[in-house]
């Protein structure tokens, strides 16, 4: 892109990639200016109180003047006090504004988030995206508190007091602007090396935020195994990296303060023989030599305090690379038209699908499900029963072949709307933070609190709920930790019902409960199924028997179709199914006892 620097790796290595939060400043952009014009104000005021030193040292000092010293004296605090109100004035508005302007970049990265197509997630750990939204924004914090914002003051100060220093005496301007080249070059030097110090810092982090995250989350299992070795072992390996990353930062900046420090010194002695010459001869006042030494102190403290701002600056650029690298990533594809009421026949037609260049999960499907029709999808592990029920929810796109709802393809219609109408029970329930009302209705406007009722009761969840402390508003706390794995699978069950979807999928949905609650959604499922189009991926033989008809697939392709009697006198894959895992597992009759 034009105008934009790229460093040995590829990357953008400007700071015009800040351009980025355009978009989120904008709307803040009064403020902003006001904050800049404040801050403009606060370096003038800086910048003239060495000129009032040199005023009354020539001027009511030399001559003995003591009402003009004393109005000089107050003039001079005057100037300070201003200073130090532009200051305060400043900084509140733009660190309120820069907090602004970060929650609305937290809720635009949190939305982008929910509009990822599900292949980034399977490459993608959760960590990395939380850190994208909680670590990588808190650096860009600074930025509006002593990063951008505070460089565009230093900068403004700095030029003032050059102006200032040639205009009083040339030759001792010119005398401490001999350091301002090795300054320059120290300062590219600390630039681009903070730049790859602070990116592979910030990934070391996101490493480290995913890691912790997972083994928290999986911290029971961590015991159950007594892996506490392992799992700390893991987290020690990542902390340790990111020690390593940030141990370079703070090595660079060790060495840059320094070499500033020193420049400084060699300013300052170099305009104290210059002046004390000009001084000892009459060619400069004292009063000049007084504010030249003002000046250059002034003049070397914000550049000693820009080797921080560029830390601040360095450890932004590389958080906003990495929000914009999330920002740009291709979404779900846009939503097309919506449908009638759906009537809820699925056809699946030569449907080929793999996952990130693995060798097909499923190949040249073709399957035609009628409306009101219930369809088990058996078959072993990775047959590609899952990869069809994501294929048909619009998770992923169809690479290969069709897949309509009611003779228009799903590529045709908003995915919205079709998740409205093709509801999902998965195997696996996840619950939010919330009451259990909450966590039926889901935010759905069209779910009303008598629907979601009546889906409860309808799934045999009702009972359950109304013997909580209070009912459906009781909390369920993360994950759902108050109630059983048998009352969230019928959550989930209550969760699908509740929006009244024309087709409805279960994903294994009672490979997790036990016998008793197998029995209550078992009495459930001719509510569930009444009037809908059903697609059951099971092993337990209690559905699959319910079932219009079975289609066994293997490998990725349908090995064999009929209903559950048909299939077992055949005497194919899916007997050897039933009898290896249905009847042995179950308990049940043999296939020769099958009804």
């Amino acid at each position: 892109m034009r105008g934009w620097q790229l460093d040995a790796g590829g990357h953008r290595a400007d700071w015009r990639v800040l351009r980025r939060l355009g978009p989120f400043v904008r709307p803040h952009a009064r403020a902003v200016v006001a904050g800049l014009v404040l801050m403009a104000a606060a370096s003038a005021a800086r910048i003239l109180g060495p000129y009032l030193v040199k005023v009354a040292i020539d001027g009511p000092a030399a001559r003995g003047d003591v009402a003009g010293l004393a109005a000089l004296s107050a003039a001079y605090l005057a100037i300070k006090l201003l200073e130090g109100g532009l200051d305060a004035a400043h900084t509140v508005l733009l660190r309120v504004r820069g907090e602004d302007v970060l929650r609305d970049l937290r809720s635009a990265l949190f939305a982008k988030a929910h509009r990822l197509p599900a292949a980034y997630y399977d490459v993608t750990p959760s960590g990395a995206v939380l850190a994208r939204i909680t670590s990588d924004v808190a650096v860009l914090s600074d930025l509006f508190s002593s990063g951008m914002a505070a460089l565009f003051g230093d900068v403004l100060l700095i030029v003032g007091i050059l102006v200032a220093m040639f205009r009083l005496d040339p030759g001792l301007a010119l005398t401490a602007y001999a350091v301002l080249p090795v300054l320059a070059a120290l300062s590219e030097w600390f630039r681009r090396r903070m730049r790859v110090v602070y990116r592979e810092t910030r990934e070391k982090t996101s490493r480290l935020t995913g890691i912790l995250g997972e083994h928290l989350r999986g911290a029971a299992v961590v015991r159950l195994f007594g892996a506490e070795a392992w799992s700390d072992d893991q987290f020690a390996r990542a902390n340790a990296d990111h020690l390593r990353a940030f141990l370079k930062s703070v090595t660079l900046y060790a060495l840059f303060f320094p070499a500033v420090e020193l420049a400084a010194s060699v300013a300052t002695a170099g305009v104290l023989w210059r002046g004390g010459v000009g001084v000892a001869g009459g060619a400069v006042t004292f009063g000049t030599l007084v504010a030249f030494f003002e000046y250059v102190q002034r003049f070397f403290r914000p550049v000693r305090d820009l080797s921080e701002k560029f830390n601040v600056l360095q450890a932004s650029l590389a958080a906003v690379e990495r929000i914009s690298e999330f920002l740009d990533r291709p979404e779900e594809p846009p939503g097309g038209r919506e449908q009638p009421r759906a009537a809820g026949q699925v056809v699946f037609e030569r449907v080929t699908f793999s996952y990130d260049g693995q060798p097909p999960a499923v190949q040249d499907v073709s399957l035609i499900v009628e409306p009101g029709e219930v369809v088990a999808l058996v078959g072993p592990t990775g047959a590609g029963k899952t990869t069809l029920v994501h294929l048909l929810l619009g998770l992923y796109r169809c690479p290969a072949g069709t897949i309509r709802l009611d003779g228009v393809s799903l590529d045709a219609l908003d995915p919205a709307w079709l998740r409205r109408h093709v509801a999902l029970v998965p195997q696996d329930v996840f619950l939010f933070r919330g009451s259990v009302m909450d966590n039926i209705r889901l935010g759905r406007e069209w779910v009303g609190r008598g629907d979601a009722e009546a889906a409860a009761r309808a799934v045999g969840l009702h009972d359950a709920v109304a013997a909580l402390p209070d009912g459906y508003d009781t909390p369920v706390l993360e994950e759902g930790v108050r109630l059983s794995s048998g009352q969230r699978q019928l959550v989930s069950f209550a969760r699908a019902l509740a929006g009244d979807p024309r087709v409805l999928v279960l994903d294994e949905a009672t490979s997790e409960v036990d016998q008793a609650t197998e029995a209550v959604i078992e009495q459930a499922l001719d509510t569930l199924f009444r009037g809908r189009t059903n697609l059951v991926v099971a092993h337990r033989l209690a559905t699959v028997r319910r079932a219009d008809r079975v289609v066994v697939l293997a490998r990725g392709r349908i090995a064999e179709q009929g209903t559950h009697r048909e299939l077992l006198e055949r005497g194919g894959l899916y007997r050897t199914l039933y009898e290896l895992q249905f009847r042995t597992s179950s308990g049940l009759p043999g296939a020769e006892e099958a009804p």
